[in-house]
């Protein structure tokens, strides 16, 4: 079965500020590598449930999950949820950033 991706606007936001500064500190690199996270985001097209739950940001109605990009110091976090057939893009921050409150994500 295919989902299909959606970001929120906020998701949005996060990934223009993560592109224009990787593109700023990485003129070459940057863009090459901003392609292959957001590739890797469309990946979860596949299968989206591969990726743990938050527990701290989950209710029994709706299950947050995270999926981490990269490793060490260059890591990213993109939160999102399965609604039906629909992979909803909540956030996405760096991963060396404290864990988001469940306010923040689903205002």
């Amino acid at each position: 079965m295919a989902y299909q991706v959606e970001f929120t606007p906020r998701a949005i936001s996060d990934l223009d500020e993560i592109y224009r500064w990787v593109t700023a500190n990485a003129p070459y690199g940057g863009p090459l590598w901003f392609d292959r996270f957001e590739g890797t985001i469309l990946s979860l097209r596949g299968s989206p449930e591969r990726c743990p739950a938050v527990s701290s940001l989950s209710t029994p109605e709706d299950t947050i999950r995270r999926l981490v990009f990269g490793r060490k110091r260059n890591r990213y976090v993109v939160y999102y949820a399965v609604f039906g057939d629909v992979v909803r893009v909540l956030h996405v921050r760096h991963g060396a950033r404290k864990v988001p409150r469940r306010k923040d994500l689903v205002g």
